[in-house]
């Protein structure tokens, strides 16, 4: 006589298997330049030490596909250097931040960091946005200055740029944990980097 399971088997029609799945190996992330596309980005308004106020752009740069014949050497567990290939970082996303320090208008309490926008600037050459040259009159003095632009989502999606990736500061989360992930510190040119068409809104992963 069939059993329960049998009888029940045989009205559903239903079967189950399980299959050992195959361990895929991870290569641990490597300190280097890594050729990419940058995917999204979003910005706020924040005070800076109660003295400054600056427009933090954080952005998401995922690895491209050009990104495989180059050659990378991350530290094993052991705390050895081993060599591989940029295919293992292909479609791995890294996470940048950028400021731009604001003027103060005479209704504002906050300071000018003027000098504090070297990396903006730098930013902006690099993916092609024009910073034009003024005389503005500060402080009774006539004196040269870049106008810096304020990005929109355009100008930063789909941009080719090659992302110099280091660790992060480290912190502590709610449960006491030191973590500390892999950032975007910097952006340079990617010499014949090719721009790629990027919806807005459309990564909401976690690039990490």
């Amino acid at each position: 006589m069939a059993n329960v399971n049998d009888m029940f088997n045989d009205i559903t029609k239903e079967q189950s298997f399980y299959k050992a799945s195959e361990k895929k190996e991870i290569t641990p992330f490597a300190k280097g330049e890594y050729l990419g596309h940058i995917t999204k980005v979003v910005s706020k308004v924040v005070d800076v030490k109660n003295q400054y106020k600056a427009r933090v752009y954080t952005y998401t740069v995922e690895v491209a596909e050009e990104n495989k014949d180059k050659d990378f050497n991350y530290v094993d567990i052991n705390g050895n250097s081993q060599p591989t290939k940029g295919d293992a970082y292909v479609g791995k996303r890294f996470l940048g931040k950028l400021w731009r320090f604001l003027e103060p208008t005479e209704k504002d309490s906050f300071e000018s960091n003027s000098t504090g926008n070297t990396s903006y600037l730098r930013f902006c050459e690099t993916i092609g946005v024009d910073c034009p040259r003024e005389k503005r009159n500060i402080d009774g003095e006539d004196i040269e200055v870049q106008i810096l632009p304020n990005l929109s989502d355009d100008d930063f999606l789909g941009r080719p740029v090659t992302a110099f990736v280091d660790l992060g500061r480290p912190w502590t989360d709610k449960e006491g944990k030191r973590r500390q992930y892999w950032d975007c510190k910097f952006c340079k040119k990617w010499e014949g980097g090719k721009k790629k068409t990027i919806k807005a809104g459309a990564k909401d992963e976690i690039p990490f």
